[in-house]
């Protein structure tokens, strides 16, 4: 990162930066890794101070080479890294002034922040650094853990003594770094107030010592940039008024545990990873990225492999990621993205289509080029269809994973915004394309395809949904059918259905807004419930409920609230019959 010409870099550089930077690698590394079992097990496993203090003397890392975890970043086509400065266990990985609880009091002695900062600064990629607000070492944090209590009374100790003890931290880690951290990325502040812990005082006084910083909202104050927390906004993130916010998806590729867990089992797959990069970046946003190193330093093969799969299509296609911004479709009628940089369309294809064309609906600008992003730039027949312009591809994928197709329009692009409606017969066909899948902290629903027809699966979480915008040209009662498949034996899940729900967010433990899945009841609109039988496995179609739809726009949510078993169905769609 750098400022333009020679001047000093500001805040709306670093800004600038960041948007076009769209990948980063997110590292959960310290004295827990020891233990095999992520990060949060001392409060999850009730370890008492006393044990959890034996870990440092363990601590060697006698195979940490922060070279070749910049390499690693490198090859991935990261453009820049966060890392763990302090977790919630309080154990500073940096040469703290003002406490002995720190990674130069190990075997290993030496400072790994300093050293992690100068191999990725080497490699061109600029480090932000992570800190806890939360804090189970230090006596003065308030409050205490609840089943430590008892044993760690409060009296004499103010959580503002540790405010001061925390800014310490921040003025070092802003000063003695240099050029780091291009951003303060704080976690842990959901159990107190801001106000309570002068939240907006330490952030000036992080942007006073280094001005072009980034802050991210998790002191809960309006600052840079939001962080989504192991989920993907279903259209990205927008304030009061509609413009849309700087935001990045902090996301592992494990299934839970964000530091090292020797016991992980499920890992997201290359080709779920890359599609979910190009989805993050297609709705305006970030992916930090996050491994979780072995005690020893060195990095597990699943992590190395899925980052290297990915290195490789984004050797092929990074310049559909860097410096793009969101489509400006609302709904696409293949299983795809779109993202955006000037007159240029960037069209990934994730589920290459049987009738050998895709359809880009509502487009407004004359086409004068299309090309696959490939060696020599092939050009691809185009023509107008109505309201949109239809592509004609190849018999064969480039790219098994997602090819990407290069758009040059006359102007910047210009699109109708797609709007689902009942056709001649009155009949409302809802595909899962359509839909807005969403969820909280943990989404696992997620687009899947067989025999080439994509559809909603992985529904394993009940608080997961499905939501389609349709209008109606007139008040009236619909046959809802579903288009679904369940395994054998797993049958018996509730199935409900929410039309016009307008649910108040709930807010999560980590202080991040749930998906509004799980909102207020009190506050839903109509609500019909069926249940899943077993298919066999086979799509069918089933007969649910029956619901009314208003004149005008109507939102229609699927969810699965119980699930009776592992796994709720694989849904390809909903179809809406007026009775």
């Amino acid at each position: 990162m750098a400022a333009k010409g020679k001047k000093k870099p500001t805040r709306a550089d670093t800004l600038e930066w960041f948007q076009e930077a769209r990948f980063g690698m997110f590292i959960h590394w310290g004295v827990y890794a020891l233990l095999g079992k992520g990060e949060w097990i001392r409060n999850v496993g009730h370890i008492p101070q006393e044990e959890y203090d034996k870990l440092p003397p363990r601590f060697t890392a006698k195979k940490f080479d922060p070279a070749q975890w910049a390499d690693l970043a490198k090859r991935a086509g990261m453009k820049y890294m966060v890392v763990t400065t302090k977790h919630h266990d309080g154990f500073c990985m940096f040469d703290a002034d003002n406490t002995d609880w720190k990674v130069t009091n190990t075997p290993y002695g030496r400072d790994t922040i300093a050293e992690m900062v100068k191999a990725f600064e080497r490699k061109g990629i600029p480090v932000g650094f992570y800190y806890s607000i939360m804090d189970w070492y230090h006596e003065d944090y308030l409050p205490r853990l609840p089943w430590e209590a008892d044993v760690r009374p409060t009296e004499g100790h103010d959580v503002m003594d540790y405010i001061e003890y925390m800014r310490e931290h921040i003025k070092q880690l802003l000063t003695e770094y240099r050029p780091a951290p291009f951003v303060l990325w704080w976690d842990g502040g959901w159990v107190n107030k801001p106000e309570e812990l002068g939240g907006k005082q330490t952030n000036a006084l992080a942007r006073r010592l280094k001005p072009d910083i980034l802050i991210n909202d998790r002191h809960f104050t309006k600052e840079d940039l939001v962080t989504p927390e192991q989920r993907i906004p279903p259209t990205g993130l927008f304030d009061e008024k509609g413009k849309p916010l700087v935001w990045e998806a902090c996301i592992t590729m494990t299934s839970h545990w964000w530091g090292y867990d020797k016991y992980e089992k499920v890992y997201k797959t290359p080709e779920f990873l890359i599609r979910m990069l190009v989805d993050i970046v297609s709705k305006g946003g970030n992916l930090l990225l996050n491994i979780g190193p072995k005690p020893d330093g060195t990095i597990q093969k699943e992590f190395v492999d899925r980052l290297e799969a990915i290195g490789a299509w984004m050797d092929k296609y990074s310049e559909a990621i860097y410096d793009t911004t969101a489509s400006p479709f609302n709904l696409l009628p293949f299983y795809g993205r779109v993202t955006t940089k000037g007159e240029r369309l960037y069209v990934h294809v994730f589920e290459w289509p049987a009738d050998g064309t895709i359809r880009l609906p509502g487009l407004k600008n004359e086409v004068k080029r299309v090309s696959l992003v490939e060696k020599g730039r092939p050009k691809l027949d185009f023509e107008r269809c109505g309201d949109d312009w239809v592509i004609t591809l190849p018999r064969k994928a480039p790219d098994k994973v997602a090819s990407v197709i290069a758009v040059d329009l006359v102007g910047k692009p210009k699109v109708e915004p797609m709007v689902l409606g009942p056709d001649a017969k009155g009949i409302i066909d809802l595909p899962v394309l359509y839909g807005f899948l969403d969820g909280p902290h943990g989404m696992r629903i997620r687009y899947e395809s067989r025999d080439g027809i994509v559809h909603a699966g992985n529904w394993i979480n009940p608080k997961d949904s499905i939501e389609w915008t349709v209008e109606a040209p007139k008040r009236g009662d619909y046959q809802v059918w579903l288009d679904y498949a369940v395994e054998k034996g797993q049958g018996g899940s509730e199935v409900e259905f929410i039309v016009n729900g307008k649910e108040v967010p709930r807010i999560a433990p980590n202080g991040l807004v749930f998906a509004s899945t799980t909102g207020s009841t009190e506050a839903r609109g109509e609500r019909q419930v069926c249940k899943t039988a077993s298919t066999g496995g086979e799509f069918k179609r089933k007969q649910a409920v029956v619901v009314r739809l208003r004149k005008g726009s109507n939102t229609i949510k699927v969810m699965v609230p119980s699930i009776k078993r592992e796994r709720a169905m694989d849904l390809r769609g909903i179809t809406l019959r007026p009775v």
